[in-house]
């Protein structure tokens, strides 16, 4: 665990025992109203892979680190860039879930010289939210949690995940949630993601119903070399509902790049 202060908010990440400034990065970013934990299942593997150093960070006002959270993707991004020039990161390969990943394309698209990879993984070009989620989270936050999981998890997921993740939006201020769905709602970049120009491997799963396998086709399609895999029988959180997979999947695109 480690901290650092970016424009005078304390932010906490998960990294490595030691940083090789001459390895690239996998700089990891979860989605709305989530934190670091998202990649929990991915921490043995990032500790004991060799040729990459790994950051995965709670964003301001979420999990460990201080701050209110933002009111836009793209603000997200700023402190992304801001993150990233403070630790001195150069050759990112760029993970971005849900949220996430839309900070992770704005980024490639403002920075390709800093990215040399994405992973991008239940998201989309468009992140839309059904009005009836943003006003239960606006109005009935207690409910907005208690609903969420079945939503969120293929049905024959484990409850201990979904325990967990209802866990995590209870311990995550309301307004930092609600809006995070909002930029997520605002969030639309279908007329520029061809502009994303480096090597980008795609995961969805198959039940995800908050962000459905097409989202991640539109991105195959528009995103040229791009690499395009889908998880049978997994939801949104597929890097947890099915790991090993999920992890078999970024060791083989890591490989091919490190």
């Amino acid at each position: 665990m480690a901290r650092i202060n970016i424009d005078g908010i304390n932010i906490h990440y998960e990294t490595g025992e030691s940083f090789e400034d001459s390895l690239p990065t996998v700089l990891m970013i979860h989605g709305a109203g989530q934190s670091a934990a998202t990649w929990d299942y991915q921490l043995d593997f990032l500790r004991s892979y060799p040729k990459a150093n790994f950051i995965i960070l709670d964003l301001p006002g979420h999990g460990k680190s201080e701050g209110g959270g933002f009111r836009t993707v793209n603000d997200y991004t700023v402190f992304v860039k801001s993150l990233i020039s403070s630790l001195g990161l150069r050759n990112i390969i760029i993970v971005g879930h849900s949220m996430g990943g839309g900070a992770a394309m704005l980024y490639a698209l403002e920075h390709p010289e800093n990215v040399s990879a994405c992973v991008l993984a239940g998201t989309g070009a468009r992140l839309g939210v059904a009005e009836k989620t943003l006003e239960t989270a606006k109005n009935n936050y207690e409910l907005f949690c208690e609903v969420s999981p079945e939503r969120t998890f293929a049905a024959s997921s484990p409850q201990l995940l979904k325990d967990a993740f209802k866990e995590g939006l209870l311990n995550t201020d309301r307004n930092v949630c609600y809006w995070d769905l909002v930029a997520c709602n605002e969030f639309n970049i279908m007329e520029d993601v061809n502009r994303v120009d480096v090597g980008t491997l795609i995961i969805t799963g198959s039940e995800d119903i908050l962000t459905p396998s097409k989202y991640g086709v539109y991105l195959h399609n528009n995103i040229k070399g791009s690499i395009y895999k889908e998880i049978e029988g997994a939801g949104h959180f597929m890097m947890q509902e099915k790991h090993e997979e999920f992890n078999s999947l970024l060791v083989d695109f890591l490989i091919n790049l490190t």
